[in-house]
């Protein structure tokens, strides 16, 4: 096991007309598990390809323990490498497929691979499949033979680029509690690509999201979601994204409107300290879906809603997702499979304050929802029928 260290990373193509991934730094410790995610062509798997030496960083340095790995052949950086594609000798059983690359790469004896072999099968519960052929497994199975190819290495670090996009989503989620508890019980440093939010958040210890082939921000799952560095993050972290609405600074200073004046959001209020925001700045406020609270028109518990049009709606068993257009913008809203309006009906939304996020005309973030006390939290203001903020 050993810390994996990128330092001012940076991978070009082209001569450099094409910037892959552009000035990453990132310290993996010894032993965690690090989930790089983000859309298709951020980056992440180019990241991991130079970390395995199969590509060849332009600028910077990658360490592997106390080793600069920049100059190394992938099979000197002790690494073992797990793909999208399972990669398993047809011809060969099992037993086979898991312990070849011990055979062909080290000095090992046959009895000591075939007792690796063994251990390797033991902890993925595949002992039974030894003796079977790549074509009678199904793909989690193949999935677990290629991870038990990487286990027998014993390296430094597991790489994971993408492993589980091939199997169905009842498989991906039962091989990612596999995988976290592997890793978990073997205590190897791990980098893990991904795409999907989801399989960020229940795997890594840390999550480092990309975009446009640069760190936009890197922690435990929790804090990035809650408080995410910039709008990228909070609308690719979380599913469904977060809802957003652009807003301006009003004259006097102290608050924000929306939709034409019909939502409002007040500034500087005692437990809200002022942020740095002046009158007729740009700013684009964003709640969860989560965190927005729908009812019937006709139903509307406080005058502080807003009312819209229902466009679609998902029922998903254990909760209904709805969408609806505020001030063209496609908003969402999680709410209870019990509430079940018809598209096109009209419903009325609120939602509270501290649930809001305040970004500037840059993106960054000025403001994270407040969850210290979000069950005494305020409505938001909004507009009556004919337009008029109310409180």
């Amino acid at each position: 096991m050993a810390q994996i260290a990128l330092n001012h990373v940076t991978k070009e193509y082209n001569n450099g007309r094409i910037v892959a991934v552009n000035d990453l730094s990132l310290e993996i410790e010894d032993g965690e598990f690090l989930v790089l995610v983000g859309p298709s062509g951020c980056g992440k798997s180019t990241t991991l390809r130079m970390v395995a030496g199969l590509e060849d960083a332009t600028e910077g340095d990658i360490s592997i323990g106390p080793t600069r790995v920049n100059e190394l052949e992938p099979r000197e950086r002790d690494i073992a490498m797990v793909f999208q594609n399972y990669a398993l000798y047809p011809h060969m059983n099992v037993r086979k497929n898991i312990g070849f690359g011990l055979q062909l790469s080290t000095d090992l004896s046959d009895t000591e691979i075939e007792e690796r072999v063994e251990e390797a099968a033991q902890l993925l519960e595949i002992g039974e499949l030894l003796e079977k052929k790549p074509k009678a497994l199904s793909g989690g199975q193949q999935q677990r033979v290629a991870l038990g190819r990487a286990i027998v290495r014993e390296p430094e670090a597991f790489l994971f680029d993408e492993p589980l996009s091939n199997l169905d989503a009842k498989l991906r989620k039962q091989m990612r509690t596999e995988i976290s508890r592997i890793q978990e019980q073997l205590g190897v440093t791990s980098i893990y690509v991904t795409h999907d939010q989801e399989e960020a958040m229940t795997m890594g210890d840390r999550i480092a999201v990309m975009n446009d082939g640069e760190l936009q921000q890197i922690g435990e799952p929790n804090e990035v979601y809650n408080y995410p560095a910039n709008l990228f993050v909070a609308g690719f972290i979380g599913s469904p994204s977060m809802n957003t609405i652009e807003t301006e600074v009003a004259a006097d200073g102290t608050h924000l409107e929306a939709a034409g004046g019909a939502l409002t959001y007040d500034l500087g209020a005692d437990d809200h300290p002022d942020p740095d925001l002046s009158p007729g700045d740009r700013v684009t406020v964003g709640v969860r879906p989560e965190d927005v609270s729908v009812r019937a028109a006709a139903e509307a518990f406080t005058d502080q809603t807003h009312r819209a049009t229902v466009e679609v709606v998902e029922p998903l068993g254990s909760d209904n997702l709805l969408y609806f257009d505020v001030d063209g913008a496609s908003w969402t809203a999680r709410v209870s499979p019990a509430f079940e309006p018809e598209p096109g009906d009209e419903v009325a939304f609120s939602f509270p304050r501290d649930a809001l996020y305040l970004f500037d005309d840059r993106g960054v973030t000025v403001e994270s929802r407040d969850l210290t006390d979000p069950a005494e939290a305020e409505q938001v203001t909004a507009a009556d029928g004919d337009g008029a903020a109310t409180r």
